[in-house]
């Protein structure tokens, strides 16, 4: 499957912190959707919120606002909480206790207890480590144009990951910036990616994933711009769950991560 956005033309690792956390959640599901499935969600669920005790992460009101405009609802709640969990990760899990009760009318019940080993990257967030992010747009067709615009609150380091939900294997996040057409540059200073010397020679464009099935009409998306007080080296692509203990490597007082979630559409 091709990534959806198309370019044409060292940090010491501290060990991260670790807790034991108590979490809870429960998912209603109709006589259609499977007990395991239901249970899975409700655990994917219980381990998002035991992470983010410990984090503070909350969806944004965007993001719920995406999900809630989006008729692949499913999908998106599992994107969503799939991608809230890169703050921090479940380690083991002891306690868990499942239970599925009757509600009425056919529909059932599944929730799911447990403990959670969370693990968070070292130190505490600095507030005034910031960068602010914003897209050209929210909703793009296939073979529109992706401008990146990055606003740091001071010197920083910056580079930004594209994450394929609906991909599998070893390419699921792949950088898209630095790259060798724009190569990485330590700035304060707002700009955009592609850079304005970048500009010259490639174009971010966006297409619309191929092998989904033709009832699929939008799908998610995601970047993540990952900025750091000095360089560091990342890989060009990593499966999640790879790419999700490298960012538990960087320092949360040195570094900020920002999410950014945007929808391509099917073209006619």
């Amino acid at each position: 499957m091709r990534a959806a956005i198309l370019i044409t033309a060292l940090l010491l690792a501290l060990p991260a912190r670790a807790e034991w956390i108590a979490a809870k959640a429960e998912r209603v599901f109709p006589p259609e959707v499977s007990e395991n499935d239901a249970c899975k969600s409700a655990e994917d669920h219980a381990r998002e919120d035991a992470i983010r005790q410990v984090t503070g992460e909350r969806l944004g009101s965007e993001e719920l606002m995406r999900c809630t405009e989006q008729k692949d609802e499913a999908d998106c709640t599992h994107n969503s909480v799939v991608w809230s969990v890169v703050d921090g990760d479940v380690r083991a899990v002891r306690n868990r206790v499942v239970e599925t009760a009757a509600v009425t009318g056919g529909i059932r019940r599944c929730t799911v207890t447990l403990e959670a080993d969370v693990v968070v990257p070292p130190g505490r967030l600095d507030p005034a480590f910031d960068i602010g992010v914003r897209l050209n747009a929210g909703v793009f067709r296939g073979g529109e144009p992706l401008v990146i615009a990055l606003s740091p609150s001071q010197p920083m380091a910056v580079a930004v990951f594209q994450w394929l939900p609906y991909a599998t294997g070893d390419a699921q996040v792949m950088r898209l910036y630095p790259n060798p057409l724009d190569p990485a540059r330590k700035t304060g200073q707002p700009f955009t990616i592609p850079t304005e010397a970048g500009r010259e020679h490639y174009t971010l464009r966006v297409g619309f994933p191929d092998g989904m099935p033709d009832t699929r009409r939008m799908v998610d998306e995601y970047l993540m711009v990952v900025a750091t007080r000095q360089p560091v080296e990342f890989r060009d692509v990593y499966a999640l769950d790879d790419f999700r203990a490298r960012l538990l490597e960087l320092p949360r007082g040195d570094s900020r991560i920002v999410r950014k979630a945007y929808s391509i559409v099917r073209g006619p």
